[in-house]
């Protein structure tokens, strides 16, 4: 499956909230602080998780309908 440019970046984007966490742990950063970070990584991915499962319902969807007018390979 091919993901397009949009997911990859948000996907970036992630990877660079989590290092940005990381380096908060290695220098000791206020837990407040990192614990916010990690709230908002946390919703980084619930958003990318209901982004593809969008994706993933709206091809099944057209593959359904595919089918049932005949027009599957």
């Amino acid at each position: 499956m091919k993901y397009s440019k949009r997911i990859q970046n948000r996907v970036s984007r992630i990877e660079g909230q989590v290092g940005g966490v990381k380096r908060m742990i290695v220098n000791s950063t206020d837990e407040d602080k990192v614990m916010t970070q990690l709230q908002a990584v946390i919703s980084s991915l619930e958003s990318l998780k209901l982004e593809l499962l969008k994706k993933r319902m709206k091809e099944s969807m057209v593959e359904d309908i595919r089918k049932s007018l005949g027009l599957s390979e």
